[in-house]
């Protein structure tokens, strides 16, 4: 697997491209990566505004649905002094998540 490239180079690229007119091919030189992730880059940006889709995670995968993320928020604001245990029981009675607290 290849590394990731940071964010400071992506930018790079944007300006490489759009400020200086660089080609795709003389970009893959400068930055030294490949011209799919140099057309990734470009597409976010235009798509975007950002160099890096903000809608996708980065990370391990969550083990919460955002529907469990909301019936959480909704029963801390109905019950706000419930205890961390109180609430995975409640997640696992009601939604049956097992969760845990360590």
């Amino acid at each position: 697997m290849v590394a990731p490239i940071s964010d400071d180079l992506k930018e790079r690229i944007i300006t490489w491209y759009y400020t200086d007119n660089r080609t795709m091919p003389e970009i893959r030189d400068l930055a030294r990566c490949s011209i799919g992730l140099i057309s990734n880059v470009i597409r976010n940006y235009q798509e975007y505004g950002e160099v890096r889709n903000p809608f996708t995670r980065d990370g391990r995968p969550r083990s919460l649905s955002d529907e469990d993320t909301v019936f959480i928020e909704t029963l801390i604001d109905a019950n706000p002094s419930l205890y961390l245990d109180e609430i995975q029981q409640k997640l696992y009675d009601i939604r049956e998540v097992k969760t845990s607290i360590e």
